[in-house]
């Protein structure tokens, strides 16, 4: 064979290896199926997901299955959902799906039973000679019973900046319910929901998930923080709580005020005892809430008999002094 004859050769397998399709695979569940790179092509996806549970009560519930267009893929998709027991009732909304360039098309699929199991639903996308399929996983389980209270210990309180306080969250079963409940704190600013924003008031639950017995009571503590700025104003704190099967929905809204900038006195110890002529010792604390800036003081003292001095007439106080902006300054009192 000649040097040219040989050239030719190793252009033409070259050329047929840079057309070689790729092949890639699909998300779904598990997947069943491939698509090349640049063939127009569509796939199915469960929304919000493959797994469901619920109740054997016969009641009717509904999942989405989303069809989507890829390397804009267009027509119609014939559906087939396929429930692997006839105890479970599995039907789509749509039997074909008519898909546009580019976008997505979503179709509920309804499942019902009211004997308890483990079950599964193949779901299949045909158009043409493109077979997608996936699976759901339902689990069938017996209904709860009874009901279940949530209570908080306040509803509405006063905050100052740079402060924390506790609130009880209480969860309460009613009729015999047990079983777990869910419990999330969503903080409101003018109805604008102020997640990740470390300037706003801060709610947390030391748990999220409660495990309750038949009659229980569980106690839960809400932590609230108010950030150390001087930004005042009116936040709604959603309580939700969910559990049981089919699913309980309660919640409840607790209202706080976060005031103006202040700061507080504190003194320690607040009473003295000492005898003529000797002197005792006591310490002012000055804790800012949001507030920086000077503190000056004055001292007044009855009876006249009692000579009391501070170390410092004022004091700085805020960002950069001590924790939390405190400042503290020794005094001293003598009886003469």
């Amino acid at each position: 064979m000649t040097g040219r004859s040989l050239q030719s050769l190793l252009v033409l397998v070259l050329l047929t290896l840079s057309l070689a399709p790729t092949v890639l695979a699909h998300a779904g569940s598990p997947p069943t199926y491939t698509s090349v790179v640049g063939q127009p092509d569509f796939s199915l996806t469960a929304f919000p997901g493959n797994t469901l549970t619920i109740p054997a009560n016969g009641d009717r519930y509904l999942e989405d299955v989303g069809i989507n267009s890829i390397y804009g893929f267009s027509g119609d998709v014939s559906m087939l959902a396929t429930s692997n027991s006839t105890s479970l009732y599995a039907q789509l909304g749509l039997e074909v799906a008519k898909v546009a360039p580019g976008s997505g098309v979503y179709v509920n699929i309804t499942f019902s039973s009211s004997t308890v199991g483990t079950y599964s639903v193949n779901v299949t996308g045909t158009s043409g000679s493109l077979v997608h399929s996936f699976m759901f996983q339902i689990f069938v389980m017996a209904p709860s019973v009874g009901d279940f209270a949530l209570a908080a210990s306040q509803q509405s309180l006063s905050m100052l900046p740079g402060n924390s306080t506790t609130v009880s969250v209480s969860i309460t079963s009613l009729e015999n319910f047990s079983g777990l409940v869910y419990v999330n704190a969503f903080v409101y600013a003018s109805d604008t929901y102020t997640l990740n924003d470390p300037f706003a008031l801060q709610a947390t639950l030391n748990t999220n998930q409660v495990s309750m017995l038949k009659n229980q009571t569980i106690v839960d503590t809400l932590t609230l923080e108010t950030p150390n700025l001087p930004i005042h104003g009116i936040y709604t704190v959603k309580l939700d709580s969910t559990g049981g099967l089919p699913t309980l929905y309660h919640s409840l809204n607790l209202t706080v005020s976060v005031l103006n900038v202040d700061f507080t006195l504190k003194v320690n110890p607040d009473f003295l005892s000492t005898t003529s002529g000797a002197e005792t010792n006591s310490t002012i604390t000055v804790r800012s809430y949001g507030f920086i800036g000077t503190v000056d003081f004055a001292v007044s003292v009855s009876p006249t008999e009692i000579n009391c001095t501070l170390s410092k007439p004022s004091t700085p106080v805020g960002a950069g002094y001590g924790p939390s902006g405190n400042s503290t300054l020794p005094g001293s009192t003598q009886s003469r």
